[in-house]
C-alpha cells in the first residue's frame, strides 16, 4: 500500500468515513469537520475553513426560509448576498482544491450542506 493510500485511509478513519467511499468518489457519510480534523490545515484553510463554515450555516437558513416562503423578498435578498459572497471563494477554492487534505474537508462540508437542503 503506497503512503498516499496509508495516509488517506487513516485521515478518513480520523473523520469517521468509510475509506472506500471517499477513494472512489462515491458520496461519503457526511458529518462535519470537527476543530480537530480544520486544524490539519494550514492557519490561512483553517481560517477559510471557519469562514465558510459560518457562510454555508447562513445559506442553509436561507434555502430553508426559501422552500417555505418563495416570495419572500428579503430572503431572497440575503441569497443574492450570500451567492455574491461565494464568488469571492472561489479563486482559494481553486488553488487549495489540489491539496489533499483540504479538499476532503471541503467535500464533507458541501455533503453535509447537501444533506440539510
Amino acid at each position: 500500500m503506497s503512503d498516499t493510500t496509508s495516509s488517506r485511509r487513516k485521515f478518513l478513519q480520523t473523520l469517521g468515513l468509510t475509506a472506500g467511499a471517499a477513494i472512489t468518489g462515491h458520496s461519503v457519510l457526511a458529518q462535519s469537520p470537527g476543530s480537530d480534523e480544520i486544524r490539519k490545515l494550514t492557519p490561512e484553510q483553517q481560517a477559510f475553513m471557519e469562514q465558510y463554515e459560518h457562510w454555508m450555516n447562513e445559506y442553509i437558513e436561507v434555502i430553508k426560509v426559501q422552500k417555505t416562503s418563495p416570495d419572500n423578498l428579503d430572503n431572497h435578498k440575503k441569497m443574492i448576498v450570500l451567492t455574491e459572497q461565494a464568488e469571492t471563494f472561489k479563486p482559494l477554492l481553486d488553488q487549495w482544491m489540489q491539496d489533499e487534505t483540504f479538499s476532503l474537508i471541503y467535500r464533507v462540508s458541501i455533503e453535509r450542506m447537501a444533506k440539510e437542503i
